[in-house]
C-alpha cells in the first residue's frame, strides 16, 4: 500500500474544530503564560500500580502511575464514557480491536477487547512528549483495523465524546507497527486536535451566522484563541472564502491551494485552517525542517508560544526526530 505521510494523518470523522487558549505553562493567543484547568471528571477506582515502566506489553504488568499524568496504571477505570463498539464509534472504515480509559491522564484499564502492546507503545510516545496534565482531556485510548481501500489511509483519528470536553483518540494498529516515525509524528498532529478543541476554545453552542471568528462546521473559534490567531495570521480573507467547513478534510480538497502557496505543509495541510496547524505543529514538535520562509513563519509562530515549544523540547529530551520533511511539495505550480 503506497500511502503519503500527510494522507494519512486525515479524519475518519469531521475533523475536530480547534482552538487553544492557555496550555500548562503556556499560552495560546498571547505572550503570556497561563494555565489550563482539566474538565475531565472520572470515578477512579484506585488499586495499587504494578510492574514495569520499561515493558510495552499488554500481556505484563502495569507500569506506575505518574501524579502529572502520562503512566500507566491499568487497575484504574472510569464510567462516564461508553466504551462499547458502538460509542467508540466503529463503522465499516475503523473496526475497534482494543480501548483503554484515560484517567486524570495516565493509561488505565482495557475496557473494550483485549489488551494490545502496539496501543501501549503509542500511548509511551504520546506521553513521552506531551506536558503533564494536557492529556487529561482524553478519556478513551483505542486501536482498530482500517476498513479504507484508496490512497488515503488513517493512521490515527480524534473525535469528541460525552459531552464534547472529553476525547477519544485511536491509532490504526497494522500503521502504526509499520512506520515508529510516521506514527510519532502523526501523534503529535492529532493531540493538537485534543488540545486546542477544548470547550473554553471552542463553542459549539455558537451560531453560524454570528460567528465573529471562523465557523469550523463544529463551532465558532473563541475570539482571541489560538486558531483564532492562526487564522487571523497564515489564511487571507481569500482563503477563507475558498472553504465549504461542512466538507472533510482530504488532501484532494487541499491540493490547489498547496499547488499555489509555499507556506503550507503538504496539500492535506492546506485543506483547512485545523489541519493546517496540525501538520505545522507536527512537524514543529518533531523538528522537520522547512522548506520555504513561509513554512519556518508557521514554525517561529508556535516556537514563540511557551506551551507550545515545550512539546517539541519533550521530545527532542526523549529521543524523538529531527524527522526529514516529507510532506507534498507545496508552492510549485508555474505561475
Amino acid at each position: 500500500m503506497t500511502t503519503h505521510p500527510s494522507q494519512m494523518r486525515r479524519h475518519l470523522t469531521l475533523a475536530v474544530s480547534v482552538a487553544l487558549a492557555l496550555l500548562a505553562g503556556g499560552c495560546a493567543d498571547t505572550e503570556s503564560d497561563g494555565d489550563a484547568a482539566s474538565e475531565s471528571p472520572a470515578t477512579v477506582s484506585a488499586a495499587p500500580a504494578e510492574g514495569s515502566a520499561e515493558d510495552t506489553s499488554a500481556a505484563e504488568e502495569a507500569a506506575p502511575t505518574n501524579p502529572a499524568g502520562g503512566g500507566v496504571n491499568q487497575a484504574l477505570t472510569r464510567d462516564d464514557v461508553d466504551c462499547t463498539s458502538e460509542g467508540l464509534g466503529g463503522d465499516d472504515d475503523a473496526t475497534f480491536t482494543s480501548a483503554y480509559y484515560v484517567v486524570d491522564g495516565d493509561l488505565g484499564a482495557v475496557c473494550f477487547g483485549e489488551g494490545d502492546s502496539t496501543v501501549e507503545k503509542a500511548w509511551r510516545i504520546l506521553a513521552d512528549f506531551t506536558p503533564p496534565g494536557q492529556l487529561n482531556d482524553l478519556a478513551l485510548f483505542a486501536g482498530f483495523d482500517s476498513g479504507e481501500q484508496g490512497d488515503e489511509v488513517s493512521l490515527a483519528f480524534v473525535n469528541s465524546v460525552d459531552d464534547d470536553s472529553l476525547f477519544q483518540m485511536s491509532v490504526n494498529v497494522a500503521e502504526a507497527d509499520a512506520d515508529a516515525e510516521e506514527l510519532t509524528l502523526t501523534l503529535a498532529h492529532e493531540f493538537s486536535h485534543v488540545f486546542t478543541a477544548i470547550p473554553s476554545e471552542l463553542d459549539r453552542d455558537a451560531d453560524p451566522d454570528s460567528c465573529a471568528t471562523y465557523w469550523s462546521g463544529e463551532g465558532c473559534y473563541v475570539e482571541g484563541g489560538l486558531m483564532a490567531n492562526w487564522i487571523d495570521a497564515f489564511w487571507r480573507p481569500d482563503l477563507i472564502e475558498q472553504l465549504d467547513p461542512e466538507a472533510e478534510a482530504t488532501a484532494a480538497e487541499g491540493q490547489e491551494r498547496c499547488d499555489l502557496d509555499p507556506q503550507f505543509f503538504g496539500a492535506y495541510g492546506a485543506s483547512n485552517p485545523e489541519e493546517d496547524f496540525a501538520e505545522s505543529f507536527s512537524a514543529f514538535v518533531l523538528r522537520v525542517p522547512s522548506e520555504s520562509d513561509a513554512q519556518q513563519a508557521k514554525l517561529d509562530w508556535i516556537a514563540a508560544r511557551p506551551g507550545l515549544a515545550e512539546f517539541r523540547d519533550r521530545a527532542e529530551s526523549a529521543g524523538y526526530g529531527p524527522q526529514e520533511h516529507n510532506f507534498d511539495p507545496c508552492g510549485q505550480a508555474d505561475g
